[in-house]
């Protein structure tokens, strides 16, 4: 069997098809493609004590040598860096990294609503409440993420734009428009890798594994949920931002601790059309490369802050 794993997407600059390397391919293949790797994934690598042993690790001194077999892979723009390459003191520090963001300006419009991170992503224009949606490998109804009916019935029918990150990504993420969140709240969960990795089960990925919900009031989209999703080595999801208070478009909302992982926007029915690209390029099972800024869609009308304002949830 391949040690290397790679995932097809589209490149937004150029349209065309690039491969994403895997960082410890072969691994993720013996633990979500064996007996004794999906065994030892049920009784030990999906469990929080398991990424916490390997985030303390991460953050000694001699975790640095994964940033040079991260480096080699290719997929990391080291000039999006604020420290030097090679002046990460563990590899923690290096995961957790902040970028120029002068590099990631953002659109000149307000109705522009931009994405919250630098990944891939798929645009859903419609998701039911009635419905089973597969992403890849992963199976899940609305009513098993976000397990909560109040909630399930607001965004029922509404939009769903679902950002992957890779372990060579930045890790922090960002307020899609101006607006003002409410405050998290965590369903606790598992840990299971959020790649299609596994070649024949599927995994509960959105409905188990822990995931953090912020009701966001937009100016632009109404009401919001941005939901952060932890995953393999991902040992927690830290917010930055104060709960109720007013925040631009762009503005750091918070960030993953080790491991790739992944950001949800969920929209109320008829609140945004996504990019045309984004919507073809999920049509046909692919993922699209977007940094944090890029545009994915745009407001499908105006309306007042006023009306929705009464529509928070705390």
């Amino acid at each position: 069997m391949s040690k290397t794993i790679t995932i097809p997407y589209v490149s937004r600059t150029g349209g065309s098809i690039e491969l994403e390397t895997v960082y410890a391919g072969g691994f993720l293949r013996w633990l979500y493609n064996t007996v004794s790797g999906r065994t030892a994934s049920y009784l030990l690598f999906h469990h929080p004590l398991a990424s916490r042993l390997y985030g303390w690790w991460t953050r000694l001194r001699v975790s640095r040598c994964q940033v040079r077999g991260l480096m080699n892979l290719g997929d990391v723009n080291d000039q999006d860096f604020e420290s030097p390459r090679d002046g990460f003191r563990s590899f923690n520090e290096f995961f957790t990294r902040d970028i120029d963001l002068r590099r990631r300006p953002m659109p000149a419009s307000p109705t522009v609503c931009v994405a919250p991170v630098d990944g891939k992503v798929l645009a859903y224009n419609r998701v039911r409440q009635q419905d089973t949606m597969q992403i890849k490998q992963h199976r899940f109804t609305l009513e098993g993420f976000l397990n909560d009916p109040a909630l399930v019935r607001r965004f029922d029918q509404g939009s769903m734009l679902i950002c992957r990150l890779s372990l060579a990504d930045y890790h922090h993420f960002h307020f899609p428009d101006r607006g003002r969140p409410g405050r998290s709240h965590t369903i606790p969960g598992s840990l299971r890798a959020g790649g299609p990795y596994a070649r024949q089960s599927l995994l509960p990925f959105y409905s188990q594994n822990r995931r953090t919900l912020t009701p966001f009031l937009s100016d632009h989209f109404g009401l919001m949920l941005i939901v952060e999703i932890g995953a393999l080595t991902v040992g927690s999801i830290v917010q930055s931002f104060q709960p109720h208070t007013p925040v631009a478009r762009g503005q750091k909302k918070g960030f993953f601790q080790l491991g790739g992982s992944t950001v949800v926007l969920l929209f109320q029915r008829g609140m945004i059309q996504f990019d045309d690209d984004l919507q073809q390029n999920t049509a046909k099972g692919l993922e699209t490369e977007v940094q944090m800024g890029d545009s994915v869609g745009r407001a499908t009308f105006q309306f007042a802050y006023s009306d929705v304002n009464g529509g928070m949830v705390s």
